[in-house]
């Protein structure tokens, strides 16, 4: 099956205050321990707010300008999708999570079985991120519109497999309190 990866980093980050994806998090900035995590896996970076502040992050990836970031995430989804519409499936990344690894974008993969029109992480019952979306689905993506994600056209299929993550596929980073849970976590862990 040909998976590829995009990686919505085109937000304004309003809530956080500014660029949240150089943030450094383990001595890394964001938008590295993300991509690190799709080592296994074509991708294209959407950028938007902060380009030019990414670009020299980005030099080894394939990224598209999105100059409608200010419409929402729908239109860096879509941006995306048009660069594997041949492909067999997306993988849809947020790049503000820091805490996704390869095993758990692995573990993602791996439970795509036939009939299944996406893959969701979950932990404790609630979905989380990335989410793998079969080509099937290829056509309602295309149609979303505005601040919305692929959430929208998941909620109530019964078609959504979803496979058991740790707590790393719901935590993102969308304030400085967001951040400071995050450093904590990560200072724990390496201690």
């Amino acid at each position: 099956m040909r998976i590829g990866a995009i990686v919505l980093a085109a937000g304004e980050g309003r809530r956080f205050g500014g660029n949240k994806l150089l943030v450094k998090i383990g001595g890394e900035p964001v938008i590295l321990r993300v991509l690190k995590a799709l080592n296994e896996f074509e991708r294209v970076v959407i950028v938007g707010a902060y380009a030019n502040e990414l670009m020299p992050y980005l030099s080894n990836e394939i990224v598209i300008y999105n100059p409608h970031y200010r419409d929402g995430m729908s239109t860096s989804i879509r941006l995306g999708l048009r660069f594997f519409q041949d492909y067999d499936a997306v993988l849809v990344v947020l790049a503000d999570m820091p805490l996704i690894t390869n095993e758990v974008v692995s573990r993602i993969v791996g439970a795509y079985r036939d009939g299944c029109s996406a893959v969701a992480p979950m932990h404790n019952g609630v979905r989380g991120n990335p989410v793998l979306i079969h080509r099937a689905l290829f056509p309602e993506l295309m149609r979303l519109s505005g601040d919305v994600g692929a959430r929208e056209i998941l909620r109530g299929r019964a078609d959504v497999c979803v496979v058991e993550c740790g707590p790393e596929v719901l935590i993102d980073i969308d304030t400085v309190n967001d951040l400071a849970r995050v450093l904590n976590m990560v200072n724990t862990n390496s201690q």
